[in-house]
């Protein structure tokens, strides 16, 4: 049947009383009577699933067929369409819609992409180049009523002419009326998203699990589009950040989350820290690096990291935070955050990258801790202010080497009237801070080995894994607490490296040695390991007793290095001048060389600092026993496992039309059950998210900030920032080097071009 052939009927039709697409009331008293396009002799082809719908083939249907056709709901006729649509080359979109007084709908029309004309506007203000231009006001479409006694849909009229050309099927695929996600394609993406894995990366995957680019039913950009709708999904950045963490501190009771915001309630500070990294800070927490160097999300904000070190020397987390300046007041604030989070427990020692905001803000609120300046940054400092790479390796030799305070006083005097640094006012103030870099000036104070932040720029790197430059607060912290997992899932690693199996023993002291190795984990025994390696070359040469403890001197061979060693026998205590057990927590080679001396057979438990060793963290497990501690991926695996065993079920039955069928049918009952009981949840949690939203109501997202270290900027035409050129060859604004009119000419014309031009 043919759209002239069904004309009349249809024009009784909309005759009736009606709403069309325009919303205006018409009378329908005789709809039903009206509405029976096939005889009563014909038998209609009944349509309930895609199932039914994937039995035509579209590119030999006819219109004897087409009229015979009734739909189970009016998503069966849309679904029908399409897929004739796709078989064909082209796409279809929803048209004019008729509903009745009671806003049932009567009428649905479905016309092809191509339909109707690009609306023309005389706008000037485009940005971006308009797209190919794909309406001709193509006439063919298709369209369904419904039956109400019956609760089917029939076909009234159709026409399948189009006045441009149809696209082959594997070009048909690309048209965006046929590229959809599905739920578990969107699921898919969303935990790539969430560990950090690119649109691009993602795209292959669906890539290699699908077999093909032409089967995965969807192309790079509609998952860019998807990841764009995942990131949009909260009203307010700031309130979606927000929210994660609050929700996590539902399940995590010692969650800490704690921010305030500034005069127009834009969110000006987040500070947090989890369960794990407060339980972390209750063993590990003596030493402490403050880095703030860290720049990377959509607003520059600062991304504040107080991390430390473990017992198998890693990098932990014990808190971060998000701020909008670099102020004093701002680092009080954090510090003041720390305490209140970790219970009023404050580090032994700290270290900085020398900041003075930093400085004074520990000082004001943490006056008693050891501070210690990052001897990289020093460095880097010392270039831009010396510009001599000689001084350089004299300064690297003062701040790292284990001199006597005497030694290192000459030293510096050598270095000042070597390079004549006498009126250099750096080097002056260097000089004065020399309590808070010098190794020489720090003995004796623990650092745990740390004497730079570089650990925190290695962080920094990992953490650059699972965001970018436009990364927004939300993404940010959602991909922060996923980037710790991978840090405690390491601690996981490195406990099994360390209990699985015993080290290879190096030295004939192997009762000593071995002991070592039960007590510390396998990091630190090496270390041990090499100090005990080193005893070789020490010996005691005298010893003095007295009242209560001995005095070993100790001597190194072919030198005149002297060491003194204590011991107190009643307490099994060792002491050393050099003091590296109190800087470090080890024993010394010299203690090492003592303990040689007078025949120990195991190691004694007085030189074992309980953060270096394999039971560092059993008081934790002990007082809370049901801290997740390391992951928290069990969804993700269940998931995974899930996905699995459905592909073994869809490898197998597929080839089975019996088991097909049978597996076809378990399944589709089995989703809508689910997806009935997921949408009652839903509702739930909607009202849920509504009352969280509403706490968070007054919290809007940060400006835009220009952190310390920036350059000078200024603004072109469209009112972007425009970094200011500023010349390495003179210092001059507005230039490079290489347009320096100082810069310096090479006058010098070789043999051959003197040759090849004569004066």
């Amino acid at each position: 049947m043919s759209e002239l052939e069904t004309t009349d009927n249809f024009r009784s039709f909309v005759n009736g009383d009606g709403v069309n697409d325009d919303g205006d009331y018409e009378n329908d008293d005789n709809y039903q009577d009206n509405v029976g396009v096939q005889d009563e002799e014909e038998e209609c082809i009944s349509i309930d699933s895609m199932v039914d719908i994937r039995q035509f083939d579209m590119k030999e249907i006819s219109d004897e067929v087409v009229r015979r056709l009734d739909f189970g709901d009016l998503e069966l006729a849309y679904q029908f369409y399409c897929w004739y649509a796709k078989m064909s080359g082209f796409s279809v979109r929803k048209s004019h819609i008729v509903r009745n007084s009671f806003m049932e709908t009567l009428q649905q029309t479905f016309v092809c992409s191509c339909a109707g004309y690009r609306k023309v506007t005389t706008s000037n203000t485009r940005i971006r180049k308009e797209k190919k231009e794909s309406r001709c006001g193509c006439e063919a479409m298709f369209r369904v009523h419904v039956h109400f006694s019956m609760d089917r849909w029939y076909v009234t009229c159709w026409n399948f002419e189009h006045n441009h050309v149809l696209l082959d099927l594997k070009l048909s695929c690309l048209l965006a009326g046929h590229r959809k996600m599905s739920a578990s394609n969107i699921m898919q993406v969303e935990n790539y998203r969430k560990v950090g894995i690119r649109p691009p990366y993602m795209c292959t995957t669906f890539v290699n699990q699908c077999g093909g680019y032409e089967k995965v039913g969807f192309i790079r950009k509609d998952i860019y589009n998807e990841e764009g709708r995942m990131r949009r999904q909260h009203s307010s950045d700031a309130r979606g950040a927000l929210k994660y963490l609050y929700d996590l501190r539902k399940k995590e009771p010692m969650m800490y989350v704690s921010c305030t915001a500034d005069e127009e309630s834009r969110l000006q500070r987040l500070f947090w820290s989890d369960t794990d990294s407060q339980l972390l800070y209750q063993v590990f927490g003596d030493v402490l690096a403050f880095d703030a160097t860290y720049k990377k999300n959509k607003y520059l904000c600062p991304f504040v990291v107080f991390s430390g070190v473990n017992h198998h020397n890693q990098t932990i987390v014990f808190a971060a935070a998000i701020v909008t300046d670099e102020m004093e007041e701002t680092y009080v604030w954090l510090l003041e955050q720390l305490l209140v989070a970790m219970k009023v427990k404050a580090p032994c020692s700290i270290i900085t990258d020398g900041d003075l905001a930093m400085r004074n803000a520990i000082t004001r609120v943490m006056p008693g801790v050891s501070h210690r300046l990052c001897a990289w940054h020093l460095l880097r400092n010392a270039l831009s202010h010396v510009r001599d790479k000689h001084v350089l390796k004299w300064l690297k030799k003062l701040m790292l080497s284990d001199f006597e305070v005497v030694e290192f006083e000459e030293k510096w005097k050598e270095m000042v009237a070597t390079f004549e640094l006498e009126d250099n006012s750096w080097i002056a103030e260097l000089y004065e801070r020399r309590m808070k870099w010098s190794t020489v000036h720090l003995r004796g104070r623990f650092f745990a080995s740390i004497r730079t932040t570089s650990r925190c720029e290695a962080f920094h790197a990992h953490v650059a894994k699972y965001v970018h430059s436009r990364t927004n607060l939300t993404d940010f912290v959602e991909q922060f607490q996923r980037c710790l997992t991978y840090f405690r899932y390491r601690v996981v690693v490195a406990d099994y490296s360390s209990t699985y199996g015993k080290e290879v023993l190096q030295t004939n002291l192997l009762s000593l040695e071995r002991s070592g190795d039960e007590l510390f984990t396998k990091e630190m025994f090496q270390l041990f390991q090499s100090y005990l390696c080193r005893t070789i070359k020490l010996r005691v040469v005298d010893c003095k007793e007295m009242a209560t403890f001995s005095v070993f001197i100790v001597v190194k061979y072919c030198s005149g290095s002297v060491w003194r060693v204590s011991h107190c026998p009643s307490m099994v205590e060792f002491t050393c001048t050099c003091m590296r057990m109190q800087s470090i927590g080890l024993p010394c080679d010299h203690i090492l060389t003592v303990l040689v001396s007078l025949n120990f057979m195991e190691f004694p438990s007085s030189l074992v600092l309980n953060r270096w060793s394999k039971l560092a963290t059993e008081q934790i497990k002990d007082k809370y026993p049901d801290s997740a501690m390391y992951w928290d991926s069990q969804l993700m695996a269940k998931y995974a496992t899930l996905v699995e065993v459905s592909r073994e079920v869809c490898a197998a039955a597929y080839r089975d039309e019996e088991e097909y069928d049978k597996m076809l049918h378990f399944l589709s009952n089995e989703a809508t059950r689910l997806k009935s009981k997921q949408n009652n949840e839903h509702c739930v949690d909607d009202n849920q998210m509504h009352q969280q939203d509403d706490d968070f109501a007054g919290i809007l997202d940060p400006v835009v900030v220009r952190s310390k270290g920036c350059g000078q900027v200024e603004m072109d035409e469209s009112g972007r920032q425009r970094r200011i050129q500023k010349c390495r060859q003179c210092g001059g604004i507005g230039h490079n080097k290489r347009s320096c009119t100082n810069r310096p000419r090479n006058v010098q014309i070789s043999k051959e071009t003197e040759q090849l031009h004569p004066k």
